[in-house]
């Protein structure tokens, strides 16, 4: 009888919440980790993904509070969600000495070591990420 084990899982999200569909996937398969009792060490926000955090960004009436929902699933399953320095400067999330004023609650700031030692600890890696 085969018996699958829970696995940990890193999250890398390049894209960001209101652009194309791998934002929206990303956090459906997250929900879905969790529904199936797996561990999730961290989500990554990296390049354009760290927009996820930028507070003050409200989306659509005909649109799903992604930001929101990643706060959510956060929250609940005491997942760290962790935006890239560098991103989030480059996308003008802040300076370096405002950032963690203009992120969402429940969003830290880090650097890239933090997604290596995640990732290192992880039985997989998903990446989801547009193409241009």
């Amino acid at each position: 009888m085969f018996i699958l084990q829970p696995m940990r899982y890193t999250l890398l999200v390049l894209s960001p919440p209101d652009g194309g569909s791998s934002a929206r996937q990303a956090l459906e398969f997250a929900k879905a980790l969790r529904r199936g009792e797996h561990d999730i060490a961290c989500v990554f926000f990296y390049d354009a993904g760290a927009l996820t955090a930028l507070a003050g960004c409200e989306p659509s009436a005909d649109e799903e509070n992604l930001r929101g929902a990643w706060q959510a699933i956060g929250e609940a399953g005491n997942i760290p969600l962790i935006v890239c320095v560098a991103s989030a400067q480059r996308f003008g999330i802040g300076d370096g000495r405002d950032l963690k004023d203009r992120c969402l609650p429940g969003f830290a700031i880090a650097g890239l070591g933090e997604f290596i030692e995640a990732s290192s600890n992880s039985d997989r890696l998903m990446t989801f990420g547009d193409s241009t």
